[in-house]
C-alpha cells in the first residue's frame, strides 16, 4: 500500500510544529495528489500509485523533474522522500488546462508548444526515452500478467514495426521530452504555461513529443500544421509527417501500457477502456488516406 499522506507530512522536518492542512487533488490517473498548506504556503505531495514502478524509473523522473525545474517550465521540486518517492513542489496559482479548451483556442495551443520548445531546448535529461524500445519491454508485463490484448495485435504490431523504420532513417537531434502531454499536465497562471508530472520523460525525439501532445487533443489539420509552424519557425512536410507518425507511435505504447494496467493497477479507472480506445484510435490514423506518404516521406 502507497504510504499515507499524515506519515508524509510527519516526516519532513521543515514543517514539524507548522500550521498545517491537507485536502486531495484531483488530476492523473496513477497516483495520489494532494495539497498541503504549511503556515500558508501551498505544496503539491503526489504519492506514487501502487504498481507503477514497473514503469517508471523513479530516480529518472526525479531528474528530470528537477532539470524541467530549472528552465522555469516546472515547478522546483522541494522535497522528495525514499523510499517511497514521494514528491513534493510548490503549489502552482493557475487554471489545470482541459482537452476541449486547448482544442478551441490557437493562442493556447501557440504558448504550449512555445513551452514544450523551451524544455526541448534547454533542458539536458539523461535517460533515453524511445516509445518502441517500451513497448518491446512492456511485453514481458503482458506474459507474466496475462494482459488482455486486442485480437488484431499483429497487425498493429506491424504497424509500429513501419512506423519505428520510418522515423528512424533520418533521426533529429534528442531533446529533453515529457512523453505525457495529458491536458492535465498544463497549468496556465494567466502569464506562463506550466508543465508537470515528469514520470515518463528522458531524452528522446522532440517529435514523439510533439506527436503525444496531438494524439491528445482534437486538433484540425490546420492546428496541426501551426504546431509544426510555432515549433520549428517554418512550414515543415517532413516535421508534420514525422509527428503525425508519432501520434499513432503513442497510442501504441499507451495502449499497451493500460492493458497491463488493466491487470495490476488498484486504482479505480477503466484501464482496459482506455487501452481500447487507443488502439480504436491507432487503427484510426494509420488508415489516413495519405499515410503512406507519411511513410515514404519522413
Amino acid at each position: 500500500m502507497p504510504v499515507g499522506i499524515e506519515e508524509v507530512i510527519g516526516r519532513i522536518d521543515e514543517w514539524k510544529g507548522g500550521s498545517i492542512s491537507y485536502e486531495p487533488l484531483g488530476g492523473g490517473i496513477t497516483n495520489q495528489n494532494w495539497t498541503v498548506a504549511v503556515n500558508g504556503e501551498k505544496f503539491v505531495v503526489r504519492i506514487p500509485g501502487s504498481g507503477t514502478d514497473m514503469f517508471i524509473d523513479r530516480d529518472n523522473e526525479l531528474d528530470c523533474s528537477m532539470e524541467a525545474g530549472k528552465t522555469g517550465v516546472a515547478p522546483n521540486v522541494i522535497h522528495h522522500l525514499k523510499p517511497e518517492n514521494v514528491s513534493v513542489v510548490r503549489f502552482i496559482e493557475g487554471k489545470t488546462l482541459g482537452t476541449s479548451e486547448i482544442a478551441g483556442s490557437d493562442a493556447l495551443i501557440t504558448r504550449i508548444v512555445r513551452t514544450i520548445r523551451k524544455i526541448h531546448t534547454a533542458a539536458a535529461f539523461k535517460k533515453p526515452f524511445d516509445p518502441f524500445d517500451t513497448v518491446r519491454g512492456y511485453m514481458k508485463y503482458v506474459a507474466e500478467h496475462d494482459a488482455p490484448l486486442p485480437a488484431d495485435f499483429g497487425r498493429l504490431k506491424a504497424t509500429a514495426d513501419e512506423i519505428e523504420e520510418a522515423v528512424k532513417r533520418n533521426p533529429p537531434a534528442e531533446a529533453a521530452c515529457h512523453n505525457d502531454y495529458l491536458s492535465e499536465n498544463f497549468l496556465d497562471d494567466g502569464e506562463k504555461i506550466w508543465i508537470i508530472d515528469w514520470e515518463y520523460g528522458g531524452r528522446g525525439d522532440p517529435y514523439f513529443d510533439l506527436g503525444d501532445f496531438a494524439v491528445e487533443h482534437p486538433f484540425t489539420n490546420a492546428q496541426e500544421e501551426l504546431i509544426i509552424r510555432e515549433y520549428g519557425g517554418k512550414d515543415d512536410p517532413v516535421g508534420l509527417y514525422r509527428m503525425k507518425l508519432h501520434k499513432i507511435s503513442s497510442d501504441w505504447w499507451w495502449g499497451v501500457w493500460a492493458m497491463i494496467q488493466s491487470r495490476v493497477s488498484g486504482i479505480d479507472f477503466d484501464f482496459l477502456k482506455y487501452g481500447n480506445d487507443r488502439f480504436d484510435r491507432l487503427r484510426k490514423n494509420a488508415g489516413d488516406p495519405d499515410y503512406k506518404t507519411w511513410i515514404r516521406d519522413v
